[in-house]
């Protein structure tokens, strides 16, 4: 089978299209792949800025059916599955023609859902609603969203502007203030829409949640609140304001959030983003266009 791997880290150039052998089914649910999902993980992997064993298969989101299906799993031959593989924990790449994977990890995808819509969900998804978990207390609180253009950032704006209870501003990159003003326009919470840093005021958060990478403001938080980042290179300094709960969200494997996040998107809760779909062939191509930055949607590569 052909799969998306590297087998020494570095630029772009260094992913290759592997041939290997399909996974054995044993107990696990063997999953033919639709489409596999790109993400910041993937590029930090490759990079080496993220260690990993080689050689190695990319990816931690996937979306597909299922091929193998053991027995007494609940899924059978068929299914459309989706899965949060956590290559970096479990060794295993979603960007493969078949995924070996373990089936109490793998969730249904809604009816009428497409294949390519589900593979971009599962990770951007279970973090922010982890992340959402770990940030309880948030009535009547004001709340500073920083990077929710990004994957994680709008599964969190999609939440947080319902909560009618909190003021969340949002933080995003001027080219996409249009879009999220539309967005903000008619929700039951209230707050603003920034584009530049300076314009956030020092102090004035109760909460702030960086799924963008902008240690700086740290600054925002007032005494005694709380700043969460999910980027653990570009995170700030806890010990610089010792007044303030400092905490790094890393995600976890967990099928009732997976199931809970495409229950969401199949409810038109989650944010709908805009695909681009690349082969194997091009996943090189992919990385470039994510590192380069200011790209919108989501990018995913298929067999």
């Amino acid at each position: 089978m052909r799969a998306v791997g590297l087998t020494r880290t570095g630029g772009p150039e260094v992913l290759e299209v592997l041939d290997l052998p399909e996974p054995e089914a044993a107990d696990a649910l063997v999953i033919e792949t639709a489409a596999a999902a790109v993400n910041p993980v993937d590029l930090a992997t490759r990079s080496g800025l993220i260690p990993t064993s080689l050689p190695a298969v990319l990816g931690w989101d996937l979306a597909g059916t299922v091929a193998h299906a053991p027995a007494g799993c609940g899924f059978r031959t068929g299914d459309r599955v989706l899965a949060m593989t956590a290559q970096l924990g479990t060794g295993v790449g979603s960007m493969a023609e078949y995924v070996a994977f373990d089936p109490g990890f793998v969730a249904h995808v809604p009816d009428g859902m497409k294949l390519e819509e589900a593979a971009a969900l599962p990770l951007a998804g279970v973090t922010a609603t982890q992340l959402l978990r770990r940030t309880p207390g948030r009535a009547g609180q004001r709340i500073l969203l920083i990077g929710a253009q990004g994957g994680v950032g709008a599964h969190l704006a999609a939440r947080l502007l319902d909560e009618s209870s909190t003021r969340t501003d949002l933080l995003v990159r001027p080219a996409d203030l249009p879009a999220w003003q539309e967005r903000r326009a008619g929700r039951p919470g209230e707050g603003a829409v920034l584009t530049d840093p300076a314009q956030v005021e020092t102090g004035a958060y109760d909460i702030v949640i960086d799924a963008g990478g902008v240690p700086a403001l740290f600054d925002a938080v007032r005494p005694q609140g709380a700043f969460l980042t999910i980027t653990p290179f570009s995170a700030p300094d806890p010990a610089a304001r010792p007044e303030v709960a400092c905490t790094l969200i890393g995600v976890e494997l967990d099928r009732d959030d997976l199931v809970s996040v495409a229950e969401a998107a199949a409810r038109g809760i989650a944010p709908r983003q805009e695909l681009t779909v690349l082969p194997f062939e091009d996943a090189a191509e992919a990385h470039r266009r994510l590192e380069r930055g200011g790209f919108r949607g989501k990018l995913l590569l298929v067999p």
